[in-house]
């Protein structure tokens, strides 16, 4: 553990006798942090304060700076952080907070800072660049922070489709946003990846924080938050980057991005361009994707004007069918659906942002945006034993929204206000193919929501005090294909719920090193459409039963409870939670088309555990980081549509343990080795836990060698490298399709695999 220790008379007259009456020197020494990862600054400036004599941080953040005997303070600074000054010391531990530009206080909106009890992991680019090799994000995510697992359709964990798991819950149930703006469905609540090919090298910052969180925009921050940042074009130098990469089944990745930096210290903009291919693990899950994203600003002295757009395309072959064990122990790259089964989707984004600051108190932030989906997603069944036949099931939607926050900032206080609403418009059709043009199935459906928040945070001395209530109203209005039901129209179905937010929590900051946290927040989620319908379509089966009110909205009361240490030479985080929840909409085991699980109102169940993680340095050359999730999940009642109960039972897909640990060695400043594994153990896919309809528990590990200069980078992954035979997603199957489970059925990962990447920086 290192502390700040003052010199003593004793000491410095020591100096002085050594050095002389007229050279008397000391040295600071430290290492320079950012406040809110605690990640080392590189190239941070250390300087006698007033004067321009001073030195850098190196590459892990350290510095040592001689000084004259007399020296008063010293001044730490950083491009994008407050600068400190500070009695010069040996060990300095030296804290900086980035500082609020116009262009991240949109990003206030959504995020915790370091004062905030809420359970976080903030991980900026560089953390980023370490492991992104163009995967979604929900790939990359689990080795960073605690409680998440990841399943992967093609087996590859890089592109098709795949989803995460927070605390063991859907990813349907936590809040994404970008800048902001959200990027659920905010009729399904779904975030597609697989349309957002390579977003993540756009990204300047993701935060993830875990239970309710503060509030943010869209689908209820439930199991918990993930907002991304875009890349700051303040901080952006001029230049750019071209990333070639390639690997095992026929992976290719083309990534190329463009810089102008700040001209006239006005104007900046940024475009980023991404092409991915890739055969995929199964069978017949390739991927042919493409990306643009481009960013550009105009910074005036109190109004930044900032326009982000996203536009990305791809073409997958699906294989959303859990394949049952005795088929993968066959042949492992079983996929039970046709080669001619593939979606064809792009996905867009717009956002126009203003922020203006009035003054060192007060700023304003608006901004509008659009985003849309569309596509084909295409199913082939036995028309008869000797040909087959298509149905095409092709989706728009259309979202339109406005968000708007105040801030107040005071020496010892701060508050926010903000509002939100939006306009999401749904068309679901279905069709035989070739004849698009003329479906058999047609519905409709638009959503409207307007959300308000206020937020408040005071500073004892040591103890910050949050308070925070959030207000959502939202409606859903269907308009039904009643030539499809068969029935006469009886108009709309509409569904209509008000949730009232609010959470309470304090900080402690005990020392230098020492803080901990406390909080309790409430949140309502209203159910999806698919919830509603019991299905994807809504035909005669159904419909009165969408129509009825049988499908309640879902509760949990979260409380949150941490520790946070920091120091020179590691970081510690512990944070332990109980969710309550009421009414919980969660999956029973059942599968609707598509892989989708059934869900249904589970009235009493609870979530708890411990998460740690961890970054330690013990030398130099050496780092050891990881995360470790221990939780105990409970349904403590539920009865099924068939009477069936089911008490003091697990639910699907919650495994008790989850950790990743990583170690990197760094022989010189441009070369690293790294080795990590990932260990999440057995989960029940179905709620009578029968112990034979279990996803086993496993272990996986990979290693990467990274060499890096100022102009270039290369990185080596070597994954899966002891060739495990592993599955991270599953559901019940029926093989002989009578009616009754048969074995289990999983998602296979990937056998050893290779992918490397050279990165030329201009």
């Amino acid at each position: 553990m290192f502390k700040t220790i003052q010199l003593s008379f004793s000491a410095v007259c020591f100096v002085i006798l050594l050095a002389g009456p007229t050279h008397a020197q000391v040295t600071a020494t430290g290492k320079v942090l950012d406040a809110e990862t605690k990640e080392p600054l590189v190239g941070a400036s250390v300087f006698i304060k007033n004067t321009t004599t001073g030195t850098s941080t190196n590459k892990d953040g350290e510095f040592s700076l001689s000084l004259p005997q007399k020296t008063g303070l010293i001044t730490v600074s950083y491009v994008g952080y407050n600068s400190v000054d500070l009695q010069p010391s040996t060990d300095m531990v030296v804290y900086l907070t980035p500082s609020v530009s116009l262009e991240q206080i949109i990003i206030k909106v959504v995020r915790a800072d370091e004062a905030e009890p809420i359970a976080k992991s903030t991980i900026q680019r560089a953390k980023l660049e370490e492991v992104y090799r163009g995967e979604h994000p929900v790939f990359f995510l689990e080795e960073l922070t605690p409680s998440i697992f990841s399943f992967s359709e093609s087996g590859t964990k890089l592109a098709n489709y795949g989803s995460m798991r927070l605390r063991g819950i859907g990813q349907e149930r936590i809040n994404f946003t970008l800048n902001g703006i959200p990027l659920n469905d905010m009729i399904d609540h779904g975030v597609f990846f697989s349309n957002f090919s390579d977003i993540g090298n756009s990204f300047e910052s993701v935060q993830v924080q875990r239970g309710v969180g503060t509030s943010s925009n869209g689908a209820a921050s439930y199991a918990g938050s993930i907002n991304f940042e875009s890349v700051n074009l303040e901080k952006r130098k001029q230049g750019g980057e071209i990333g070639l990469s390639a690997g095992s089944f026929h992976t290719y990745r083309l990534n190329a991005n463009l810089s102008t930096g700040m001209i006239d210290n006005k104007w900046s903009f940024f475009g980023n361009y991404s092409k991915i291919y890739s055969d995929g693990y199964r069978y017949n899950t390739s991927t042919n994707a493409h990306s643009f994203f481009f960013s550009g600003g105009y910074f005036g002295e109190k109004d930044l004007i900032k326009l982000n757009v996203f536009d990305a395309r791809s073409k997958n072959g699906l294989g959303y069918s859990a394949v049952a064990k005795s088929d993968l122990d066959t042949d492992p790259r079983t996929n039970y659906l046709n080669e001619n089964d593939k979606d064809d989707f792009g996905q867009r984004l717009v956002q126009l942002q203003h922020t203006r600051r009035f003054d060192e108190n007060q700023s304003l932030t608006t901004s509008a945006y659009y985003g849309g989906a569309s596509g084909d997603f295409l199913f082939t069944y036995a028309d008869s034993d000797t040909t087959f036949a298509q149905i095409n099931f092709p989706l728009r939607n259309d979202h339109y929204g406005l968000i708007t926050t105040y801030f107040y900032e005071a020496e010892d206080w701060n508050a926010s206000i903000g509002a939100h609403a939006y306009i999401f418009d749904r068309t679901n059709e279905e069709s035989n193919t070739p004849n698009f043009a003329n479906p058999y199935y047609l519905e409709t459906s638009s959503k409207k929501e307007l959300s308000w928040f206020a937020k408040t945070e005071y500073s004892f001395d040591k103890l910050t005090v949050f308070s925070e209530a959030q207000v959502r109203i939202a409606a859903l209005s269907i308009q039904p294909d009643y030539g499809f039901i068969g029935i006469a129209p009886e108009g709309d179905i509409e569904k209509n719920w008000t949730f009232i937010n609010p959470k309470i929590g304090v900080n402690y900051k005990f020392d230098n090193q020492w803080s901990g946290y406390a909080s309790i927040g409430r949140t309502g989620r209203e159910p999806t459409k698919i919830d509603i319908f019991g299905g994807f379509n809504l035909g005669a089966a159904n419909y009165a039963q969408a129509r009825a009110n049988t499908f309640d909205p879902e509760y949990v009361n979260d409380y949150e409870a941490g520790l946070n240490y920091q120091s020179q030479k590691a970081t510690i985080g512990v944070n332990l939670f109980y969710m309550d929840f009421q009414d919980e909409i969660a999956p029973i085991g059942e599968v609707l088309d598509f892989g989708v699980q059934k869900r249904d109102n589970i009235s009493d169940s609870y979530r708890a555990g411990i998460e740690l993680d961890w970054n330690t340095l013990p030398t130099n050359k050496l780092a050891y980081q990881g995360t470790l999730t221990y939780m105990k999940s409970e349904i403590n009642s539920f009865t099924d549509a068939d009477g069936n109960t089911f008490q003091n039972k697990t639910p699907i897909l919650s495994p008790q343990w989850i950790i990743n640990n990583t170690v990197k060695v760094f022989p010189t400043d441009e070369l690293t080795f790294s080795v990590s594994g990932n260990y999440v153990s057995e989960s029940f896919l179905e709620l009578s836990n029968d112990p034979s309809l279990v996803l086993p528990s496993y272990f996986v590990m990979d290693a990467a060698v990274n060499y890096e200069t100022a102009r270039f980078r290369f990185r080596l992954e070597l994954n899966n490298i002891v060739d495990n035979t592993y599955y991270s997603s599953g559901t019940p199957v029926d093989v002989d399709f009578d009616g009754t489970i048969d074995e289990p059925g999983y998602f296979i990962n990937a056998e050893r695999n290779v992918m490397g990447t050279l990165t030329v920086k201009f």
